[in-house]
């Protein structure tokens, strides 16, 4: 009997955050348009690999309440969406409906945005991120692809380099260029 009360305020707790988020219309968000072609994760990296581009995989679950903020307030947004489409092969990862592809991305925490070259991982960020971050985010990614040493496990100083320098380049009034580096 001691252990039904507690079990009812947490029912009675979950019910009403379910309740308050369906009202709230915080409620599953639409998959973002960039994800329209409705690549599977295999098909993205084959396309990526025909069209020599990196892939871009986003893996959510509809319960996880930071991967639908990042869904309607960053992936939503149009420049993010140009640049995706532009850059990436996107690929839309449930990680409930494609628990494979997770496996295979190693997700471990979502919502996660992995940059793959030649079906390997280039660059992992896990968690919710402000849309110019994001955008900055994105074009180092793009970069490290790109670059002679595109892999994480031999290449992550020179993704930080790259992030670094999209960020300071971000910071800088327009139309100025940073100051070029010394080699490491």
């Amino acid at each position: 009997m001691k252990l039904l009360k507690p079990v009812a305020i947490v029912l009675t707790f979950a019910v009403t955050l379910i309740v308050l988020q369906k009202l709230s219309g915080a409620g599953t968000a639409p998959v973002p348009a960039v994800f329209d072609q409705g690549y599977t994760f295999e098909q993205a990296v084959a396309k990526g690999r025909s069209e020599k581009k990196p892939v871009l995989a986003f893996a959510t679950a509809d319960w996880c309440g930071p991967c639908q903020a990042m869904k309607r307030e960053v992936l939503s947004e149009q420049s993010i969406e140009g640049q995706i489409r532009r850059d990436f092969v996107p690929a839309y990862v449930n990680i409930d409906k494609e628990p494979a592809a997770a496996q295979a991305l190693k997700v471990f925490s979502i919502p996660a945005t992995i940059v793959l070259w030649d079906g390997k991982v280039v660059a992992r960020m896990e968690g919710m991120m402000p849309h110019d971050s994001y955008e900055q985010w994105l074009a180092a990614a793009r970069d490290q692809a790109r670059s002679p040493q595109p892999f994480v496990e031999r290449a992550s100083d020179e993704f930080l380099r790259n992030l670094k320098e999209k960020v300071e380049k971000a910071a800088l009034p327009s139309g100025e260029t940073p100051a070029p580096r010394p080699p490491n």
